[in-house]
């Protein structure tokens, strides 16, 4: 039995620095995908606002997962087709 339970604990040892180089390569993935994401808006010339579409969302979601969804997409929908509401809110708040 002894030998079972130190087995298990040397896999374990042996699997952290393999888990800890998948959850840095997903890291890495999200933080180039936002990259591009900044890149693309401040390309395109659209309100710098966007990115608070999902930290708004976020703080929603916190409490409620389904109305932070909808808020999301409706925010999301909001900025795509009516970019100057948002440039002017957004001139207005600076």
């Amino acid at each position: 039995m002894p030998r079972r339970v130190a087995s298990f604990f040397d896999k374990i040892v042996k699997t952290i620095p393999i888990i800890l180089t998948k959850i840095g390569t997903i890291l890495m993935l999200i933080f180039v995908v936002g990259m591009i994401a900044g890149y693309l808006v401040f390309a395109m010339g659209a309100t710098p606002a966007i990115f608070l579409i999902p930290i708004v969302a976020m703080f929603v979601m916190w409490y409620r997962l389904d109305e932070g969804v909808i808020l999301l997409i409706l925010l999301t929908l909001l900025v795509v087709f009516f970019p100057e509401l948002f440039n002017d809110l957004f001139s207005m708040l600076l």
